[in-house]
């Protein structure tokens, strides 16, 4: 099954003195979607922006809110995410019990959002075979989460692979998302492993041109796979 190859900027990487602006600069360059890191300084060390944030700039944007929550409870937030705009959300696998996991994939598609999982560096692909009936994404993190601007871990593509496999099985309509580091240099790597939706945030928001920069990398990633 061929999967559309789709750009999702990071906002961690825009410049947050004219948030409205980016957001809006973001869609007008062809974004797919709209990736958003909520950030609670426990599960990783840093903090981001809340819900009230994204609830504002759903009032100026239609694209499609790819809420990742970095955040050691997200089963509390599904209503808030709802409510602000997320399209998607996406909690980590090692947080939670494979059970409560589970419940709260189930309990975010009954909200009428999309449901993910996200696996850090550490995580082997295996552990989240169990997930894969439960929702509409996996993230393979290529860097550690909690900060932008890190260098993309190659090593991942294995993982990536992996779980390409285990979908195409079971579920192959699953998009495989990855986060951390990617840009023109390694998305066709990304591609070839079996990913589809790219999270770029440096090689986006600060590229010289944005809508430029963005067609560059979904070009690579389409002819990858051709």
């Amino acid at each position: 099954m061929k999967l559309q190859m789709l750009t999702a900027p990071s906002l961690l990487a825009c410049d947050f003195l004219h948030l409205e602006d980016e957001v809006i600069r973001a869609e007008k360059s062809g974004s797919d979607w709209l990736h958003l890191d909520v950030m609670d300084g426990v599960y990783v060390p840093n903090l981001s922006f809340g819900f009230d944030i994204i609830s504002k700039l759903r009032t100026v944007s239609n694209l499609y809110f790819d809420v990742h929550m970095m955040t050691v409870c997200p089963e509390k937030y599904l209503e808030v995410l709802k409510k602000a705009g997320a399209s998607s959300v996406n909690i980590h696998s090692d947080v939670l019990s494979k059970e409560k996991t589970i419940e709260t994939l189930k309990a975010i598609k009954a909200l009428g959002m999309d449901a993910a999982v996200a696996l850090k560096p550490k995580v082997a692909a295996e552990e989240i075979a169990d997930f894969i009936p439960y929702c509409d994404m996996v993230l393979v993190m290529t860097v550690e989460p909690g900060f932008g601007g890190q260098k993309f871990m190659a090593d991942m593509m294995p993982k990536v692979k992996a779980i390409r496999e285990m979908a195409n099985a079971v579920k192959p309509e699953l998009n495989i998302q990855v986060d951390g580091g990617v840009s023109a240099a390694n998305i066709a790597q990304c591609a070839e492993a079996g990913a589809n939706v790219f999270v770029v945030g440096t090689s986006s928001f600060r590229a010289p041109d944005m809508q430029a920069a963005l067609a560059e990398m979904k070009a690579i990633a389409e002819n990858a796979v051709k």
